[in-house]
């Protein structure tokens, strides 16, 4: 981000320092009028170097890939993985023979540093991960119920539109209603098992197991975390889920507190801590 004027046309354009050295590639501005309020991004220099240096080369960009969806880590997920801070990333899903999978990585895992490097969060890991060339091995650390874990991971090349990205463009609002549709009281979310028949009308893959969401109460915790009607309960405090009498076992185990759970949704999982209703 810089305050320098960037204006209309300048896209494409250097961002230079007083030194004369070129330092970006100016991209964007933030503007309400359409002119310099001093809010300006640009791509770092650096990093276009890189990419013309492949262009050059190749013909093409290759960026490295490892094969997993990750997320930030919150204070409310910390406390509940039992993190000494919120630095790192989780990992919520490890896709099928993908460099990650080949290294070991699971579900749950906390990226902490690659190739010695500290991660601070997502972009950190995604930035340095893309900026690595294809069949490159690197160093991974990880806590995996709170031990620090070494491993190598020889990195996959990144495909623009990899299976299961998208996440629109599907009703998941689910109609059916059962005698097993119960509205739980603690969480402010009404669930009912996912059947086969349930799972092939919402185009849910065949793969993924759980309780579906068939409705949220608006002024819930579950609400305010995002989580919505459709949405498929894979997890509750790192235990599988597929009946109710799962979920209700497994929210045993927070007593008063957080629930932590995790979500699929079109074909992406995440980890939610959602605090209990008040009474």
């Amino acid at each position: 981000q810089t305050d320098a004027p960037i204006n209309r046309g300048n896209s494409g354009g250097a961002l230079i320092n007083l030194n004369g050295e070129l330092i970006g590639i100016n991209s964007q501005i933030l503007s309400p009028t359409g002119g310099s309020i001093g809010i300006g991004f640009s791509i770092p220099s650096n990093m276009a170097k890189s990419v013309m240096e492949q262009l050059l080369k190749n013909g093409k960009v290759r960026r490295g890939m490892l094969g997993i969806n990750i997320q930030n880590i919150s204070s409310e997920l910390a406390e509940q993985l039992k993190l000494k801070d919120t630095k790192g990333v989780l990992v919520s899903n490890v896709q099928k023979d993908s460099a990650a999978e080949k290294a070991g990585i699971k579900r749950g895992d906390v990226i902490i540093s690659i190739n010695d490097e500290m991660i601070e969060d997502g972009n950190t890991l995604r930035n340095k991960v893309a900026g690595t060339q294809p069949g490159t091995e690197i160093g991974l650390k990880i806590l995996r119920d709170g031990k620090e874990i070494s491993v190598k991971a020889k990195l996959g090349e990144f495909e623009s539109n990899p299976a299961g990205a998208d996440e629109n463009g599907r009703n998941v609002a689910p109609q059916d209603r059962s005698d097993e549709d119960v509205q739980n009281g603690k969480l402010g979310l009404s669930l009912q098992p996912l059947t086969p028949d349930i799972a092939k009308r919402l185009d849910i893959p065949s793969e993924v197991k759980g309780v579906i969401v068939t409705s949220v109460d608006p002024n819930s915790p579950a609400a305010e975390e995002g989580i919505r009607q459709g949405d498929v309960v894979v997890e509750v405090n790192r235990k599988l889920v597929s009946t109710l009498s799962d979920v209700r076992a497994a929210l045993e185990k927070s007593g008063d507190g957080p629930a932590l759970l995790l979500i699929s949704r079109g074909g992406q999982t995440v980890f939610i801590s959602v605090k209990p209703l008040k009474k």
